[in-house]
């Protein structure tokens, strides 16, 4: 158990290689370049683009599969009803759009998802590696969120581990 009665949950950081932020700007066809310190992860498979949000800001989530499958086990896992379960996966899989990253290490957003987010074609974004997946916002959103981030779990976690 960890501080506070909860339990801790340690990741393998042997998957979770996607990290820090990256500004960038979509072009006009609404292709994004993913770094190449990520493409390994994302090129030649399958992503699930998927409307979310971070601390209530709006966010366009990039699943790898393997986050996609680990989102469905997490539910399957828990103590809800069956139908409660279908329900949620459903729900996920309503929120996702299938999307690739091509050999040039573009990936295309489909027109349909810019809105959620506030994304828009030829404009700013910013790309922040989640571990595991990403998380796409627009400028304003990002800062807003790490000003969230800074202002409350950084300092509860700095306050517990040191770390920051």
């Amino acid at each position: 158990m960890g501080p506070r009665g909860t339990s801790r949950v340690f990741m393998s950081t042997t998957n979770h290689s996607m990290g820090g932020y990256f500004p960038y700007k979509m072009d006009t066809k609404c292709r994004v370049s993913i770094p190449s310190d990520w493409r390994p992860e994302v090129v030649n498979t399958v992503l699930r683009l998927m409307v979310s949000s971070n601390e209530g800001f709006p966010t366009l989530r990039v699943l790898t599969e393997t986050e996609f499958e680990k989102m469905q086990q997490e539910v399957n896992d828990s103590e809800r009803s069956p139908a409660q379960k279908r329900s949620i996966i459903g729900i996920i899989f309503e929120r996702c759009t299938k999307a690739h990253v091509n050999e040039q290490g573009k990936l295309s957003i489909p027109k349909a998802l810019l809105d959620h987010p506030g994304l828009e074609a030829g404009e700013g974004l910013v790309l922040v590696g989640r571990g595991d997946f990403i998380e796409i916002l627009n400028e304003e959103n990002h800062r807003k969120l790490r000003a969230a981030h800074e202002a409350s779990i950084i300092a509860d976690a700095n306050d517990e581990f040191g770390f920051f």
